[in-house]
């Protein structure tokens, strides 16, 4: 039986991750090889993988080449991008990439585009009906007239000098120092990160809402599973409107009211996203199941599950 190969972009510190792709293997049918790349060579996640390599930075010129090097050498059926700036180097050379069929883990470019840009997601939100903070962006719109806010950076991800805007002082300054970034209205209430797997035609897989009971740098410590019927219709129903495929993780704000207000949408596995792994939602064993055109297994997830996050070292000689 053919080896599968599955080819982590810019895999770095996501072990956890890696791991459940590893454990994944044991119940399907077709066998899987990983191979993690990334531009640090001693980033952990590559001590897990069953073959690992280091690239040059993205911005480097002879990233690509190598990279379709590793993708002809190895034969690789399909890459799964762990950044967004992975999602984007990979849009930006989608042809010569998903050449032989290689399946890419990306959305359409046009969802890209609107998705890594939180002035075009909110634009995006307010347009289609969907419940999103009010958000301003200071060379498009009216200045803030609402407090508390959170400022962002535009283009980030992993809470990046994110900064709470109590007054007209604090956004005074923080104008200032980040005037490209855009200020969106606080929504007190429960933060949720949610992890999605649609398949290939777009229709929703499995949604498991997870609440972030804390979280340390943008990254959940601890997070509860929590089956929300209307924040999972809500997701189905923006996941079926962008027609998403893959591995995604949305985050959003429940209300006082029992509103959920989607506040970033990251195309790509979240850093939390093991804990709805590990409670049923196999997004991993869904991968292998549709590349090798087997039909999904039923998941069923723990609902009220809590994990807690630590950090583990790896030891290895150079």
């Amino acid at each position: 039986m053919e080896t599968l190969k599955v080819l982590f972009l810019a895999a770095n510190w996501r072990v956890s991750l890696v791991r459940a792709f590893q454990d994944a293997k044991a119940q399907c049918e077709t066998p899987f090889q990983l191979i993690a790349v990334d531009s640090d060579a001693l980033a952990p996640a590559l001590q897990v993988a069953d073959r690992s390599h280091s690239l040059p930075l993205f911005s480097d010129s002879s990233c690509l080449e190598l990279l379709l090097t590793i993708c002809r050498t190895q034969a690789i059926d399909a890459i799964i991008p762990l950044t967004n700036k992975a999602i984007d180097f990979l849009n930006k050379h989608r042809e010569e990439l998903s050449g032989g069929n290689r399946r890419l883990f990306i959305q359409e470019s046009s969802t890209i585009e609107i998705c890594h840009d939180k002035w075009n997601l909110w634009k995006f939100m307010e347009l289609e009906g969907f419940n999103s903070p009010k958000t301003f962006l200071l060379a498009e719109s009216d200045p803030p007239d609402i407090f508390p806010l959170i400022a962002k950076e535009r283009n980030g991800e992993g809470g990046k000098n994110q900064s709470i805007i109590e007054d007209q002082r604090d956004l005074d300054y923080c104008m200032d120092k980040y005037p490209h970034h855009i200020y969106q209205e606080l929504i007190q209430g429960r933060e949720f990160s949610v992890d999605l797997f649609a398949d290939a035609k777009g229709v929703p897989q499995l949604i498991v809402p997870r609440e972030r009971l804390s979280v340390r740098g943008g990254e959940v410590m601890t997070s509860k599973i929590n089956m929300n019927d209307s924040i999972i219709d809500s997701v189905e129903a923006l996941s079926r409107r962008l027609a998403l495929t893959g591995p995604c993780t949305l985050q959003g704000i429940l209300n006082r009211n029992g509103t959920f207000f989607f506040t970033d949408l990251n195309l790509r596995f979240g850093s939390g996203s093991v804990h709805t792994i590990a409670a049923g939602g196999n997004i991993p064993l869904m991968i292998y199941q549709e590349m090798a055109g087997q039909s999904f297994s039923e998941p069923s997830v723990k609902d009220q599950s809590i994990m807690t996050r630590y950090p583990e070292s790896i030891f290895h000689h150079s």
